[in-house]
């Protein structure tokens, strides 16, 4: 495989490496992330997984998923060394049980609220059940981001490379704060904060992060990709345009040549409310999967573009990185993991989670190597209990 520095990726290195000096020993050859697991293997641990999960109900979850990183840490090696993830079962769960606990506090506030103040003033047709339910929902938004933050710092601080903790530094609860502020303004334009977003969200998740007393720069300025967004924007705009006034076209065409007029379209919906209900709820989805698809590799050649910035934006201390996925890249691993979710009703999970790390290990290139003698333990040894906000109001997956 080519060096993906300069034109394979598009982008100029931001942090220039300097020549070592004459009795320096020279730079390091760049290196790649190696993966070694087999997918065989992965989906022995998977199906034991499940077959535990309708054992005991699904409370076996929390050991499952722990098995399944161990698995995925353990194949997964940088400069030689694997990682390892020393997580266990029972720390997630009284995490989720923590949460839980909360969330039946804040419906018996909610309850009480009601019984006490809003019973006689009560809008038509909202019960308890709905106020509670929607209460939760409100919070839930903010609260996913907070424990999407959590989450990572709690793996993080599970996760060990040549004997040294990985850690995360920052507030969960301003990463959410901002993350939910972020997402709400770029909803409210339209989508036109995008790379406002993805770049104030990254910066703090990189700079956080550490490996051990080794922290992360990050020198990403939404400046440099406002422009190419801003682009494909508009095309993005102007594709789903077109793609909607064909469907529409072929649509027309499609009840002209059968000969429906005013009378026999209202005779369908006469034939049974539901009936024609689901009957244009599964056109609509199906038309919106087809223009997905059609458009899809105009958005991936965005996110393609974006994770190369992001990537080659990042150093830790004297190690550098870059990556050279491309749009052809990122279109055949999003619509293959796709397939792979749908076609096997959410059994190829393992199979998505295998060649996710394949991709990593296949395009990530790290120049240079720490230096060992500066690096040690981190002071703080991360969180006592994982993941419970993650579970409870995100798709935490692996």
């Amino acid at each position: 495989m080519s060096d993906p520095v300069g034109g394979a990726v598009g982008l100029p290195p931001p942090f220039e490496p300097q020549p070592a000096p004459p009795h320096q020993a020279p730079a390091l050859a760049p290196t790649r992330p190696v993966y070694d697991g087999k997918l065989s293997e992965l989906y022995g641990i998977y199906l034991r997984h499940l077959l535990l999960m309708v054992l005991t109900l699904g409370w076996s979850r929390f050991w499952g998923r722990t098995r399944i990183r161990r698995y995925l840490w353990n194949h997964m090696a940088v400069l030689g060394d694997r990682f390892e993830y020393r997580g266990r079962g029972i720390e997630l769960m009284v995490g989720f049980l923590i949460v839980l606990a909360i969330l039946a506090v804040w419906a018996g506030v909610i309850w009480a609220v009601w019984h006490f103040g809003l019973h006689d003033r009560a809008v038509p047709g909202v019960d308890i059940v709905n106020l509670i339910f929607v209460s939760i929902a409100l919070i839930g938004v903010p609260l996913a981001y907070v424990g999407q933050y959590s989450g990572l710092r709690y793996k993080l601080s599970r996760t060990r490379w040549r004997g040294i903790r990985c850690a995360m530094e920052g507030s969960s609860w301003s990463y959410g704060a901002r993350a939910t502020f972020l997402n709400f303004a770029n909803a409210m334009t339209a989508r036109l904060l995008t790379p406002v977003v993805s770049v104030n969200l990254a910066r703090p998740r990189i700079v956080h992060a550490r490996v051990g007393t080794q922290g992360f720069d990050f020198a990403g300025n939404v400046g440099d990709i406002y422009g190419r967004y801003v682009g494909f924007y508009f095309l993005n705009i102007l594709a789903w345009g077109v793609a909607i006034g064909i469907a529409a076209a072929a649509l027309g065409g499609v009840i002209e040549r059968a000969g429906f007029g005013q009378e026999e379209i209202k005779a369908l919906g006469d034939l049974g409310r539901l009936r024609t209900i689901l009957l244009i709820a599964g056109a609509a989805f199906g038309a919106y999967i087809l223009f997905g698809v059609m458009i899809l590799p105009l958005r991936c050649w965005w996110r393609a573009y974006l994770y190369r910035y992001l990537v080659s934006h990042t150093r830790a201390g004297n190690v550098l990185f870059t990556t050279g996925i491309s749009t052809r890249q990122m279109w055949g691993y999003l619509v293959l993991n796709y397939l792979i979710v749908l076609l096997s009703f959410g059994l190829g999970w393992p199979w998505v989670m295998h060649r996710t790390l394949r991709l990593i290990a296949n395009e990530l290139w790290l120049y240079g190597a720490p230096d060992g003698s500066a690096i040690g333990q981190p002071l703080d040894k991360g969180p006592r209990f994982g993941e419970g906000l993650l579970d409870m109001f995100d798709v935490s997956g692996i």
